[in-house]
């Protein structure tokens, strides 16, 4: 809270004590004393002060800093084009072309696979809005909502599980873009195109490779300064260009080739229930390679300027692209199998055999514009479905000294140790074990979906999310909630034998938990949200402020439509004084009988 002198409007004061409980005071000035900025007085003392983010004189705490604050009006200004963009990313991009080698892998066919991904698109869109809405109605991110689902403290469990994928599929993609920036380098020089590896056969890389992988960390690295509102431009800018470039691939081969190549003809062999199982686990594969996006989607929804707009631009981005990149993949793997005798899946192998049968300036233009298009699209996926989210829920965990910038460093920094290049030229299980993040995350999914709209009703509290107070919304027991993190470790549990099975094919496997796994982007929902149900009508929990909102627009980040509908009253400057005000000028009865006996300036309406 400001310590600023304020005169109070004759009024104002009584106006807003009328409003605000004996709870929500308490809270506040809890608050106020976590956030008291003492004045260093020792030398350790000086050097962790030094280290804290910058905050321009915003309040900071062991729970706040401001990027934890809900969005302000003057910073969500994502539209259609800017939400279609952030979920055409993870679509224009070098693993949703590869996809099909996946899926034909499980003996489908062309046609049964993209029917698949249809199906797959539309829910992953679903689930995507129905995470979005905290986003959306409040302006906070995925990091103060699993405040609300697991607790205060519980909330950690949550957000270090998203940290850990972060990472991983932070060097996963960074080491997919080395291989889009080598197209751009092989365009250059044909001695670059041929360069010999002078590493061991123990070293599981070319040195080209690892030339590319580095040159791409070190394009990511100033983008972290960028603020992840400020990206919603370039992003937009770098879909089109890939989707004109997997057009042109795609016309090219498909053309020279006179037909979309044998791939296109198979026959499906399975029988009628495998066929089944493998459609579900071909739709659990797509989707787990976005859940980590699809989860924290409030991330990005508070940037929304309209929640249309939002709605509309990520389910096109997410069923159109993700439909068509995938299907462009899959032709193009055929059309090269009958061109070239080997199916391509990836860009960078499809540009290598144009230059190597013919290095020709029409040959090496195709391979620059095609190399700078996913290049591109590779930066900013990785920033956006990685790095700043890295950052945003570091900043949950240590809001005094990691704020997005410094936790997006740290991804960029600490994914080295993962040793992506392991990924990819050994016979490493990650790959297969990529099909199981969304173990990890849907059940999160499903707990905030259900502590939002059926247990909270869409009403939540925003000022509980940076108390340590015992009678804040989200304490809970000790700051925990039993309840949901038990549903979230049984949810997990169920998909760990899959998971074991699917990477230690030697294994002799268990057909119920196989299939379970094949379908847990179904399965996982319905397990752990019956559960949370069940025992949240067995344990209710009966706080005075379940199912409420602030009386007061404590942050100044709604609008005035949006504080008539919410039922609260708007900021001021001169109400973060109001704990202090109180202490100075009632004492705690008159306060008390004030409080509770005025009027409201108006009503919920909701």
């Amino acid at each position: 809270m400001s310590n600023a002198n304020h005169e109070f409007p004759s009024g104002n004061t009584r106006a807003v004590k009328s409003i605000m409980s004996n709870t929500e005071i308490d809270i506040m000035q809890k608050n106020q004393e976590m956030e008291k900025e003492n004045v260093p007085t020792t030398t350790w003392q000086k050097f962790m002060r030094a280290l804290e983010v910058p905050h321009q004189e915003k309040p900071l705490s062991a729970l706040r800093n401001p990027d934890l604050e809900p969005i302000l009006i003057k910073e969500r200004t994502w539209g259609f084009w800017s939400f279609f963009a952030y979920w055409g990313l993870p679509n224009f991009a070098v693993a949703t072309f590869s996809t099909g080698s996946a899926l034909l892998a499980l003996d489908l066919n062309i046609q049964q696979s993209i029917g698949s991904l249809v199906i797959a698109n539309v829910l992953i869109a679903v689930y995507t809005i129905m995470n979005s809405n905290p986003g959306v109605k409040y302006h906070i991110g995925y990091t103060l909502s699993q405040r609300m689902i697991f607790g205060i403290y519980g909330s950690y469990i949550g957000i270090i599980i998203r940290v850990g994928i972060s990472v991983v599929l932070y060097g996963y993609q960074g080491w997919l873009g080395g291989l889009c920036i080598n197209m751009v380098f092989d365009s250059f020089s044909s001695n670059y195109l041929n360069m010999k590896n002078t590493f061991p056969e123990s070293v599981p890389m070319a040195r080209k490779d690892l030339i590319g992988f580095l040159c791409f960390q070190l394009i990511q690295i100033p983008f972290a300064f960028v603020r992840p509102s400020r990206v919603n431009i370039p992003s937009i800018v770098t879909c089109f260009m890939t989707l004109f470039s997997i057009i042109g691939m795609l016309a090219y081969l498909v053309q020279t080739n006179g037909g979309p190549g044998p791939l296109y003809y198979e026959k499906v062999l399975l029988s009628s229930s495998k066929r089944s199982w493998m459609w579900l686990y071909s739709m659990t594969i797509w989707y787990s390679g976005i859940s980590p996006a699809v989860a924290n989607q409030s991330d990005y929804s508070r940037f929304s300027s309209g929640t249309l707009s939002c709605y509309l631009g990520l389910f096109i981005g997410i069923v159109l692209p993700g439909t068509f990149v995938s299907l462009a993949g899959m032709l193009c793997a055929s059309a090269c199998k009958g061109l070239y005798g080997s199916a391509y899946w990836t860009p960078n192998e499809i540009v290598e055999e144009w230059l190597n049968n013919d290095y020709s300036s029409k040959a090496r233009a195709a391979a620059f514009f095609i190399g700078i298009s996913f290049t591109g699209s590779q930066v900013f996926l990785n920033l956006t479905q990685n790095g700043y989210a890295c950052g945003m829920d570091l900043a949950g965990i240590f809001p005094r000294y990691i704020d997005v910038t410094r936790g997006t460093l740290f991804a960029q920094l600490i994914s080295w140790v993962v040793q992506p290049w392991t990924f990819f030229n050994t016979s490493s299980s990650f790959l297969n074990a990529m099909s199981s993040f969304g173990i990890f995350v849907t059940p999160i999914m499903t707990l905030n979906i259900i502590e939002f709209y059926w247990i909270r009703k869409s009403k939540i509290t925003l000022i509980d999310f940076f108390t340590l107070s015992k009678k804040g919304a989200y304490w809970y027991s000790s700051g925990f909630n039993w309840k949901s993190i038990s549903c979230l470790l049984i949810g997990v549990a169920l998909g760990i034998p899959g998971l074991v099975y699917q990477s230690q094919p030697d294994l002799t496997m268990n057909s119920a938990m196989m299939n379970y796994y094949y379908g847990y982007m179904f399965f996982i929902p319905l397990v752990t949200g019956v559960l949370y149900c069940g025992l949240t009508y067995m344990f209710p929990d009966h706080h005075e402020k379940m199912c409420h909102v602030d009386p007061l627009d404590f942050f100044n980040c709604f609008s005035d439509a949006e504080l008539q509908k919410l039922g609260m009253l708007p900021f001021e400057e001169n109400l973060n004084d109001i704990c202090e005000y109180l202490d100075a000028e009632e004492p705690q009865e008159s306060k008390d009988r004030i409080i509770v006996s005025g009027e409201k300036k108006y009503e919920n309406t909701m």
